[in-house]
């Protein structure tokens, strides 16, 4: 019996919700390709198996619906925390590895490092923020994940008074403050610089940023072009706002 599947995900996703699934279910039958959802049709899934697909927020079969934006391993959230499935983009637009080191200095509840050990095998993640709350639920959901305490660094800093020099990070990966719910633009200015200041001083050099943001003009102005290469990868629909995720590379 042949069955017509809908998964859903953010408006902005399209492509990589379209990569992964044909990635990893070559068979289907595509149907239609809308700007929030993809209709497919196959004979010998069950809706089950798409739990695999960390992309996308939802699947349906007309009967039943998954939420796959949904992790077990996230149990506790912060304020204007991240979706899962963006991160999951996030991480495979960052081409995170088995060989990367990243470092989220913005990290909540670490929602972005603990996907990229768990679904891209990253070798370590720094993980960093300002809030004591919001490190001890990375605390919390780092043990929900199983990942060993070896394979991640967790401390409360605000991001201009980070320590770290060791010039060993392959990836910065953050959903920056956007000013809006959380803290204010005159905050997101000095933040954003001393970001930038630690970028210089710990990314190895073919060493990456991939930014989350709202503040886009305040990112462009930081990451000045003399100094930069900034590239607006691609825009999203979260909550009404429409951030955009900025691949950054140091000029040399």
């Amino acid at each position: 019996m042949v069955t017509i599947y809908k998964i859903l995900f953010h408006k902005g996703c399209k492509e990589y919700v379209l990569d992964e699934l044909k990635e990893k279910y070559p068979l289907i039958d595509i149907v239609k390709i809308a700007n929030e959802y993809i209709e497919f049709r196959s004979d010998s899934i069950s809706i089950e198996k798409f739990r695999n697909i960390y992309s996308a927020t939802l699947v349906t079969d007309g009967k039943r619906t998954l939420n796959l934006s949904r992790r077990k391993w996230r149990k506790k959230f912060v304020p204007a925390g991240l979706d899962p499935s963006i991160a999951y983009i996030m991480c495979k637009v960052a081409n995170i590895d088995d060989n990367c080191i990243v470092y989220d200095p913005f990290c909540g509840s670490s929602v972005l490092p603990i996907s990229a050990i768990l679904y891209f095998n990253a070798k370590r993640a720094i993980c960093s923020d300002i809030s004591g709350k919001a490190v001890e639920m990375s605390k919390q959901n780092f043990k929900f994940a199983d990942i060993d305490v070896s394979r991640y660094l967790l401390f409360q800093s605000g991001i201009c008074d980070v320590k770290l020099n060791k010039r060993n990070v392959d990836v910065i990966i953050s959903n920056l403050p956007f000013g809006i719910r959380v803290g204010s633009h005159r905050e997101n200015v000095c933040s954003y610089k001393c970001l930038e200041s630690i970028a210089k001083r710990i990314l190895r050099k073919k060493g990456r940023l991939l930014l989350l943001t709202q503040e886009k003009r305040l990112l462009r102005d930081v990451f000045k072009k003399e100094d930069w290469n900034v590239r607006s990868v691609f825009q999203v629909d979260s909550g009404g706002l429409l951030p955009e995720v900025f691949l950054l590379m140091k000029r040399y």
